[in-house]
């Protein structure tokens, strides 16, 4: 990781443990679902290398989503829409 990540983001915010990497996304999914309106959109910032696995959180917790690329061509962007929205 970037020292500078390191000196300006909390411990908490950067390290999980090992076997629940997506603990912070799993949390974030199912809180959205009661606080956000239906037709709401959710963006949040994924770590590259589990972008398809949080891609897959966010649509196993009832929403479709869409990775996005950030300016170095990696996938560093999610957006999540809550699917019965979608389909009316």
């Amino acid at each position: 990781m970037h020292h500078n990540v390191l000196q300006y983001e909390p411990h908490e915010a950067l390290f999980v443990a090992d076997n629940e990497p997506l603990i912070f996304y799993s949390a974030i999914a199912n809180c959205a679902k009661t606080i956000l309106k239906p037709e709401g959109k959710l963006y949040v910032e994924v770590y590259e290398g589990l972008g398809n696995d949080t891609k897959q959180l966010f649509e196993d917790c009832g929403y479709t989503s869409i990775l996005k690329m950030d300016m170095q061509g990696k996938n560093r962007m999610l957006k999540a829409c809550p699917v019965e929205y979608i389909s009316k």
